[in-house]
């Protein structure tokens, strides 16, 4: 992720420049919600948990209360 901070930074600055920050922030935001609304209507992300294994009872994480502190 912090390799690809040099590449946005190379796009967004010259965008920014041509059409202003405020319609660059407008267009980000607008997309960042257009794709987080279009992962509901993806079959493989709306189902992403359908295949993992149940947590035994044996393997469950305690409480804090059932925790002692060493």
């Amino acid at each position: 992720a912090a390799a690809m901070m040099p590449l946005s930074l190379a796009v967004a600055g010259p965008v920014s420049d041509a059409i202003g920050v405020r319609a660059w922030y407008v267009f980000g935001g607008a997309t960042f919600a257009l794709m987080g609304i279009l992962t509901f209507f993806i079959p493989a992300v709306a189902r992403l948990e359908d295949g993992r294994p149940e947590i035994e009872e044996s393997q469950q994480v305690p409480q804090n209360a059932d925790v002692a502190l060493a």
